[in-house]
């Protein structure tokens, strides 16, 4: 420690010097207050001044208070050594900035308390002063990484240049970094596919998976994958990505061109809200799932849920931060509060429902906010300056269309016993030129139409036990034991390409053959409230599916005609 000895007897100085030299001290001496704010500008490494009062040329109290205006971050007391022991004095060696007195004559136990005090207090200082250094440090190196990942994730997040007039979003998050997540992208056939999730947390840390998710989506949309494809993916790289504490809530859709059929794989979501051209909530759609990045593959399930919306339907998706947002009492935003939001505003409810939550709040927000609606009717896409890009027209079809394909598959019982028949033979045509967009629906209608064949065809199972959950489970049991026991039988599988023409888009023709006992067809071809058909109850959703049902050969063979549009 270095002590400036401001002074203007020589006797005082030497006196005070010889204490501070038997103590381990080293110090510089002044004569006057001039003197000593000379000194004590041309030395950084003074940490203390022992300051005398009364002084030719400047007095103590002028050089105390230039040597404190003196610019730099150090610590330097300034000690006061005065016989003036008046309460104006020492009032006034306060105010221009002393902190403290030693009496004359000087008493070395005394001074030598106080500067042992004083060390004490700026060794803490000092330390406080290299901790501060040591934050601002990581504070600028955070300030550059961070400006370095928010560059990342901006370009990487970034689409392509197309907005979609059937999408309304609001995205705000808490922190510079968002743990929600909104993706759009159009389909090759024309349609759109919307993603909102929400990792766990917000912050750096929950956007770390926005990337893979991102390029996932991003991929999968240009090759038109089913949501349900998309959401295996996207699990397998979180599973393997993310920590044991952390997961993703999404809802991934995809809406197509027509706007009347929407695909939806929702894990660990609220309810879709769905609301009619009315202004109406007609129908909560719960998520089925678990969250992304918790289950293995071989746990993960990727069933799609698939909704035939009415036109100017409106399907509501938003994260936990809407309804979980508190105000100063605690009280949650909540999930009745939207609704009655929603059913109120039905224009511009995005604005509306962002608007409330802030209001709500009454301060700073303390979590991730992010909403969308998406408006069923034939999607519009367009550019950012404002080109549209609508239906795809019977032209631009017959150019995507692929060439006639056939495939025939016999299957005999030892087949049948395997059950992923629908998924392998899925497999086989997926890759055909404007089949693999359709792969959801596709694969709902196969097997629909594989089951009728089996279970009523060759097992000869009445779809009339399914009236109740113990009739349930009989049937289920009655398929089980009659299927180990199968010995003969078989269903023929027929599958053909329809090309497209100018006045109709390319088709897929599919012919199921049983070798059962058939049924009356013109009994059971026909709708009937009252009556389930023998045959499935399922056949209705086929109607609603396909271009056209025929029944032939006494009930035995069913072709039907699905349009690729």
């Amino acid at each position: 420690m270095k002590v400036l000895i401001v002074d203007d007897h020589r006797y005082n100085r030497e006196l005070m010097g010889f204490i501070l030299s038997d103590h381990g001290f080293d110090y510089v001496e002044a004569h006057d207050g001039q003197h000593a704010c000379e000194v004590f500008a041309d030395s950084s490494d003074i940490d203390l001044v022992l300051m005398d009062v009364n002084m030719p040329v400047m007095d103590g109290y002028e050089a105390t208070k230039r040597i404190k205006a003196m610019p730099g971050d150090k610590l330097v007391p300034v000690l006061f050594v005065t016989a003036l022991d008046d309460s104006e004095t020492l009032t006034k060696c306060l105010s221009v900035g002393g902190d403290d007195f030693v009496a004359k004559p000087v008493n070395e136990s005394v001074l030598l308390a106080k500067l042992k005090a004083h060390q004490r207090t700026f060794n803490i200082h000092r330390q406080m002063q290299e901790t501060n250094k040591a934050l601002e440090y990581h504070r600028k190196v955070m300030d550059r990484e961070h400006a370095i990942v928010e560059h990342v994730f901006q370009n990487g997040l970034k689409g392509i240049d197309i907005e979609c007039n059937n999408v309304q979003f609001h995205v705000s998050p808490m922190s510079m970094f968002n743990g929600d997540l909104y993706l759009a992208a159009q389909s090759p056939s024309g349609g759109l596919y919307v993603l909102l999730g929400d990792f766990t947390g917000h912050g750096l840390s929950a956007v770390i998976g926005c990337l893979p998710v991102s390029n996932i989506f991003s991929a999968m949309a240009e090759k038109q994958a089913s949501v349900g494809d998309m959401a295996t993916e996207i699990n397998v790289r979180l599973q393997s990505l993310l920590p044991s504490n952390m997961f993703f809530c999404a809802a991934i859709l995809e809406l197509n061109q027509g706007g009347d059929r929407l695909s939806i794989w929702a894990g660990g979501m609220n309810d879709l809200l769905v609301l009619n051209k009315q202004g109406q909530l007609i129908d909560r759609l719960p998520s089925q799932h678990m969250p992304l990045g918790v289950l293995t593959a071989d746990e993960f399930d990727n069933e799609v849920r698939v909704y035939h919306p009415e036109p100017d339907t409106r399907v509501f998706v938003y994260t936990d931060g809407v309804i979980e947002s508190s105000n100063p009492e605690g009280e949650y935003f909540g999930e009745e509060r939207l609704e009655a939001l929603l059913v109120k505003n039905s224009e511009n409810n995005v604005q509306a429902v962002f608007e409330a939550v802030e209001q709500f709040q009454q301060g700073e927000q303390d979590d991730d906010i992010s909403l969308l609606e998406l408006l069923c009717v034939p999607v519009t896409h367009h550019d950012s300056e404002g080109g549209d890009y609508s239906s795809i027209d019977a032209k631009l079809r017959c150019e995507r269309e692929a060439l006639p394909w056939a495939v025939s598959l016999s299957m005999d019982p030892d087949h049948m016993r395997n059950g992923q028949i629908v998924s392998e033979f899925l497999k086989v045509v997926n890759n055909i030129q404007g089949v693999g967009n359709h792969q959801d629906l596709l694969f709902t209608l196969l097997t629909e139409l594989y089951n009728n064949a089996l279970d009523h065809g060759l097992l000869k199972l009445d779809s009339s036990l399914k009236q109740d959950p113990e009739g349930f489970a009989e049937y289920y049991q009655l398929r089980t034991e009659r299927l180990t026991k199968l010995d003969e039988g078989e269903i023929l599988f027929e599958f053909k390409v329809v090309p497209a023409t100018t006045e109709q888009a390319a088709s897929l023709t599919f012919r199921l053959t049983d070798t059962g006992d058939g049924f009356d067809i013109s009994a059971k071809t026909e709708p009937n409230e009252e009556d389930d058909l023998s045959f499935g109850r399922g056949m209705d959703m086929v109607r609603s599916m396909c271009h056209s049902v025929e029944y032939s050969n006494q009930g035995r063979t069913v072709e039907v005609s699905y349009l690729l549009q």
